[in-house]
């Protein structure tokens, strides 16, 4: 008995990686909905205010590397300015979502900063409270010394908008989406508030975040993007 088994060792082995391969093949890419997912979200980024209170903006092009590296669906980059005890300020606030999470990690700032040149100076787990939302990120302090020996400091609050509803921040987050095929085409987004220099404390830092990130149209943006994968 044993002999014959040995014998039909290697069909069996053959059959099992077959039988392997057909479930596999069954895990279609799920596309549910996508189209209109995609849609909603693009125009709920368009639709990001360029003015909030006193607060003035303008709209900023997205670099050629990224678009080449993200392929976007949807994108918005706007540079607000306001004054405070006769000091102006200004802050980067930036949406965007890739259609395909594969193409986010080249852009997470762990990843891009340094690939830029920038050295990281800090580096912090946070939890901000906006709106109705309890937004799971991260918050980073990067240097970068130009050819002209000036120096560059800037502050960079950072976390992932997921289409089954969570918020995120790791690597391993965007891993984890990318290789969900329920969730891989519905995309991720990032969103980034930017300040630069040091002159700012963190109270005001905190202030910006939840102007920016909680406008009226911001929450309802975000309520969208975290709701594409159907129930």
């Amino acid at each position: 008995m044993i002999g014959v088994l040995k014998q039909f060792a290697p069909v069996l082995v053959t059959l099992a990686m077959l039988v392997g391969l057909a479930g596999f093949a069954r895990l279609n890419i799920a596309t549910e909905g996508v189209d209109d997912f995609m849609a909603r979200s693009r125009k709920a980024i368009d639709e990001l205010p360029i003015k909030i209170g006193t607060w003035e903006g303008k709209r900023m092009p997205l670099e050629a590397e990224a678009r080449d590296l993200l392929r976007p669906n949807a994108e918005n980059r706007i540079y607000f300015t306001w004054e405070e005890n006769f000091i102006r300020y200004g802050a980067t606030y930036s949406v965007i979502q890739a259609a395909d999470s594969r193409f986010m990690t080249g852009h997470a700032p762990m990843n891009c900063y340094p690939n830029n040149g920038y050295s990281t100076t800090k580096q912090l787990d946070r939890a901000w409270k906006v709106g109705e939302f309890d937004i799971k990120g991260t918050e980073y302090g990067f240097r970068l010394v130009k050819a002209n020996n000036q120096v560059e400091v800037i502050n960079v609050r950072n976390f992932f908008i997921f289409p089954d509803g969570h918020f995120g921040a790791t690597l391993k987050e965007l891993d984890e989406a990318a290789s969900n095929y329920r969730k891989l085409k519905y995309g991720v987004v990032q969103v980034q508030v930017v300040t630069a220099g040091e002159g700012l404390s963190e109270q005001q830092r905190d202030e910006i975040f939840k102007n920016l990130v909680g406008s009226k149209r911001s929450i309802e943006m975000i309520r969208i993007l975290r709701s594409g994968i159907p129930k």
